[in-house]
């Protein structure tokens, strides 16, 4: 595994891990961790690799459960036709009034067709995430994400996205 690809692990696990202040589905929580959402994403695959195609997805997230936990949904697709589908659990940090981070992680279906071979179908998802609100129930997003099978398969280069996004609460 590259140095860039260790260090994006070792920089996305402690995001997870940081004592900031915690939100909770509760009468205090913020709207946008309380509601159900829909988010957008854009950007590069292969961040660290010589071929970086571009890349879409839409994901589904439901508004926070225990430990405020919530459970997402969500499918890519990069130009290269390699796709991923799958689901988790993320986990949203206020940081400050129109600002959150959100780590996030779970398995993925992976199916390469023309792209990358990451050496199995069952990978996994890991992502951290900074949001501003931009207006009530809008934000924008900025993602750095890791596809790998987590050394399942002989064939494990893993690799990363980076993705601007835009999440709207829904009704």
């Amino acid at each position: 595994m590259s140095s860039f690809k260790s260090l994006a692990l070792v920089v996305t696990f402690l995001l997870s891990r940081l004592p900031l202040v915690h939100a909770s589905a509760s009468a205090e929580a913020p709207a946008s961790i309380a509601d159900d959402r829909l988010v957008f994403h854009g950007g590069v695959s292969g961040l660290f690799d010589s071929e970086k195609p571009p890349a879409i997805a839409l994901e589904y997230r439901w508004s926070a459960s225990k430990a405020g936990l919530q459970p997402w949904l969500g499918a890519g697709w990069a130009t290269d036709g390699a796709i991923f589908a799958g689901g988790g659990l993320l986990h949203t940090w206020r940081v400050a009034s129109r600002w959150e981070l959100v780590t996030g992680f779970g398995p993925v279906y992976y199916d390469r067709h023309e792209g990358l071979d990451l050496g199995s179908q069952l990978e996994f998802y890991s992502f951290a995430e900074a949001g501003w609100e931009i207006s009530p129930g809008r934000r924008l997003l900025l993602r750095f994400a890791h596809i790998s099978n987590a050394s399942m398969s002989e064939i494990n280069p893993g690799t990363e996205l980076l993705t601007l996004g835009f999440s709207l609460r829904l009704p």
